[in-house]
């Protein structure tokens, strides 16, 4: 059995403390591995020599966002 993918964490954490009464809500949002994914896809998608279907594009992009993620968890 693999590890589990590491997330990150909440990219745009919210305080849920201030959402108090009847119409209240709680959302965490993206994570920082999609976060970064979209980051890194977005400028693979702007870059004319990146080659490949979008899959590929896209799996790249998630593997950038891990590598960030693991970068951050060695100089934290």
């Amino acid at each position: 059995m693999s590890d589990p993918i590491k997330d990150g964490g909440p990219a745009f954490p919210t305080d849920s403390e201030q959402q108090n009464g009847p119409h209240s809500w709680h959302y965490e949002g993206l994570s920082m591995r999609d976060y970064f994914a979209g980051q890194a896809l977005a400028g693979c998608l702007a870059n004319d020599n990146v080659r490949g279907s979008f899959g590929d594009i896209a799996s790249d992009a998630y593997k950038q966002a891990d590598a960030i993620i693991a970068q951050r968890e060695v100089t934290q």
